[in-house]
């Protein structure tokens, strides 16, 4: 239970939320229904959930295989518990790095793309965190990869992308 609660409480520094300054909301309700908008919609509320400290939502929202591609080590996690491992794996390097309150800002879909069974999403995203009493800002990306289960999506990978080095924030 206590390891529970110092990755949950880690989490909510987890670089994925939604700014009012850069988040572009999930797509308008009059946006037509197709997959990909509507793969595009699950994603974004489930970042919004575990920005909101909802890990449950966000590790219950990929396939228990999900593979998972980040820039600190391992880099890469997949098999079964994959998120899970992912987690415990970001909030040792975020206490080693002194990393707080991290969050992802997101912005329209750089692309999306969906056949109604597999979808393919990519989001324009900035992490943004206190390292060490200093608010930082790292430019990257976020690219999502899903199925549909029944009614829904379960993603089945994901990858983060720093497109240039994290710098103070002005």
């Amino acid at each position: 239970m206590r390891k529970f609660m110092l990755i949950a409480a880690t989490l909510v520094c987890w670089p994925i939320s939604a700014s009012a300054q850069e988040t572009t909301p999930a797509p308008a309700a009059t946006a037509p229904a197709t997959p990909a908008n509507d793969a595009t919609k699950f994603i974004t509320g489930i970042i919004d959930k575990f920005n909101g400290g909802d890990v449950k939502a966000w590790v219950s929202a990929q396939a228990d295989d999900t593979l998972i591609v980040d820039e600190f080590a391992p880099h890469a996690w997949s098999g079964a518990g994959s998120a899970k491992r992912w987690l415990d794996d970001y909030a040792k390097d975020a206490t080693a790095n002194g990393i707080t309150g991290g969050r992802v800002d997101y912005g329209q879909p750089l692309q999306a793309r969906s056949d109604g069974t597999t979808a393919y999403v990519v989001l324009p995203t900035t992490y943004r965190f206190m390292q060490k009493g200093v608010k930082m800002a790292e430019p990257s990306s976020m690219t999502f990869v899903m199925k549909r289960q029944g009614n829904g999506w379960t993603v089945t990978s994901w990858t983060y992308s720093a497109t240039a080095a994290a710098a103070p924030e002005k």
